[in-house]
């Protein structure tokens, strides 16, 4: 039970810095009191089991709340991928996918990391490379084309996943669309609409030379331990078709 509140309060504290807008109160204090006091009556093991379930469930629906439900409605707090809404996008955020031209070869060597590339491409190299250096956090992006001729960009990172540090985010505005995925990776979501992308930190903070604008449907997924993302005006089956395809 004391490793679940631990979890508890450290995952609150990382949301906190994990969102790029004025941060929702700190709650983790006032929940691990409440949590302790409960302790304190020396209920059944299993009445304080369902005691910080339901301390957990209301502390994440008071944060939602808190924090403006048209901006900071948290969809997926303890898993490295984080959606949550946004009431608009700043108009002069960027759109363009920023990084340094690169080699496919080189873009390995920097990422670290063996790059995994889509069996069903119009061609079997990228037509483009670029490296986006965010110093602990790097990112490959490959420019291909669908065998229908749509082009897409696939993005791969070097951040590991893990529970309570989001890796990679969206702002999704009331007007977009951020619906789960089965079947894919260990978790996935297909996005659609203007949103915000961003990068996080190993410490939970937001990467601000990440952040920029989009409007491309997108695929978002994790798959061992590893970060995906493909954008571009595909079908959602065209995408999963394609990231399943990687190899």
């Amino acid at each position: 039970m004391q490793q679940e509140i631990d979890r508890l309060e450290r995952d609150i504290t990382l949301l906190s810095r994990a969102i790029a807008f004025p941060e929702a109160p700190s709650l983790a204090s006032r929940v691990r009191s409440r949590i302790e006091a409960d302790r304190t009556r020396r209920a059944p093991s299993w009445q304080l089991a369902l005691t910080a379930i339901a301390a957990a469930a209301v502390a994440l629906a008071f944060i939602a709340g808190v924090a403006s439900p048209a901006r900071d409605a948290i969809a997926d707090l303890f898993d490295r991928i984080n959606i949550f809404e946004t009431a608009e996008v700043p108009k002069d955020l960027t759109r363009e996918i920023s990084g340094t031209q690169v080699t496919l070869e080189e873009a390995e060597a920097r990422l670290g990391l063996p790059l995994l590339l889509p069996g069903d491409a119009a061609t079997t190299e990228p037509d483009r490379v670029l490296i986006q250096d965010f110093r602990s956090v790097k990112a490959a992006v490959l420019f291909f084309r669908h065998s229908d001729g749509t082009p897409y960009a696939l993005f791969e990172t070097n951040a590991p996943v893990g529970k309570g540090l989001p890796i990679a985010g969206k702002g999704v505005l009331s007007s977009s669309q951020a619906q789960p995925v089965r079947g894919l990776g260990d978790e996935a979501y297909w996005l659609t609409g203007l949103r915000i992308v961003q990068y996080y930190d190993p410490s939970g903070a937001v990467i601000r030379d990440s952040v920029r604008a989009t409007e491309e449907n997108t695929l978002l997924w994790s798959a061992n331990g590893r970060v995906f993302r493909i954008e571009g005006n595909l079908t959602q089956e065209q995408a999963i078709g394609i990231a399943r395809s990687l190899k």
